[in-house]
């Protein structure tokens, strides 16, 4: 788990699209994985304050959401 201050925020709906600068449009994540949201298609959508991230079709043809299982949110 890298620190708070190692990660990047990451605009669910992008700023130039309309998207708010706050915390219910936003996730933390790596930089790694940061661009792979960017550079390779993925999504993310909150569902309370859970982040799900999908993969674009060429990644799975099946788009199965998944979350980091890592942290247990409420």
């Amino acid at each position: 788990m890298a620190p708070a201050q190692w990660t990047e925020a990451h605009h669910i709906i992008p700023w130039q699209d309309g998207g708010d600068t706050s915390v219910d449009n936003g996730v933390l994540c790596c930089s790694r994985h940061h661009h792979y949201l960017h550079d390779r298609g993925w999504t993310v959508r909150l569902v309370g304050n859970i982040a799900w991230f999908t993969p674009p079709y060429n990644e799975d043809i099946n788009r199965r959401e998944r979350r980091n299982t890592y942290h247990r949110g409420s």
